[in-house]
């Protein structure tokens, strides 16, 4: 499953031919928080893509992902998140994260929405 290309109106996530396995799974990564900005790591463009492969147990999931900067204090603690959250679902099997650089995370990424969510938290853009 590829992700939507970011715009000011559409945000990284599911495409539109997801199933509904994956938007759930799209949904569940929604509710991780970014430990340091009060948004989500997909509201964050964090999460470049999802791939679902299934087998006989459930599914293995892999994750690409990428980070604002390289050295990321919580480095660790988000991938740990991610696989947390995903090994919880139903019919999750296994989880991989992947992490990324290309395309490099840079802030045009964000939506207006969660612009505006970093103004009002005092997190200036």
């Amino acid at each position: 499953m590829s992700i939507q290309q970011q715009t000011d109106t559409t945000p990284f996530g599911p495409t539109e031919d997801a199933t509904a396995f994956e938007e759930e799974i799209w949904a569940n990564l929604d509710e991780i928080p970014d430990p340091h900005i009060p948004v989500s790591l997909v509201e964050m463009a964090m999460i470049y893509d999802v791939h679902v492969e299934q087998n006989a147990d459930g599914a293995d999931v892999r994750v690409e992902m990428t980070f604002p900067c390289m050295g990321c204090p919580a480095y660790d603690m988000i991938l740990d998140d991610i696989r947390g959250c995903l090994r919880t679902m139903a019919g999750v099997d296994d989880v991989e994260v992947d992490v990324v650089w290309t395309p490099l995370w840079e802030k045009s990424m964000l939506t207006q929405d969660v612009r505006e969510k970093m103004r009002e938290s005092g997190i200036a853009l």
